[in-house]
């Protein structure tokens, strides 16, 4: 019998599992794991970045250092990536989406519109939706 670990999952969603695979539920939920895991193993190789205090946004890479910044009642609201993680107001925020909400008053916004971006390298901030082109 191999070992099991149970982790949190949403209610709605473990409904969901079991209307559709009945008792076979976690024998579909360990084969999407295995297939998700299978599929993005080089990826894990190849973004050096994200494991020395960077982050992949989608297909972007953003090294440490890398400043996220909006614009919010005529005032400009800058966040800093550092160890993984975006940090505006001493806070800590796991992506780009939760740290732009939070810039621009807890409100929900797209990232991609509202953010521009300027990597350590770069000389000016770039609007983030250009980043994806």
């Amino acid at each position: 019998m191999k070992d099991t670990t149970y982790v949190p999952l949403k209610n709605d969603l473990l409904m969901k599992l079991i209307e559709r695979y009945k008792e076979d539920y976690p024998v579909a939920i360990d084969d999407v794991i295995e297939d998700f895991l299978e599929r993005t193993a080089a990826d894990h190789e190849t973004r050096p970045d994200y494991r020395e205090g960077g982050y992949i946004w989608d297909q972007v890479e953003l090294p440490a250092g890398t400043q996220l910044r909006t614009r919010y009642f005529d005032q400009w609201q800058t966040a800093t990536l550092k160890n993984g993680k975006f940090y505006f107001k001493n806070k800590a925020y796991r992506s780009p989406a939760k740290v732009c909400n939070a810039m621009r008053g807890n409100k929900t916004s797209n990232a991609w519109m509202m953010l521009q971006i300027k990597r350590p390298q770069d000389i000016e901030f770039r609007k983030a939706e250009k980043f994806r082109t």
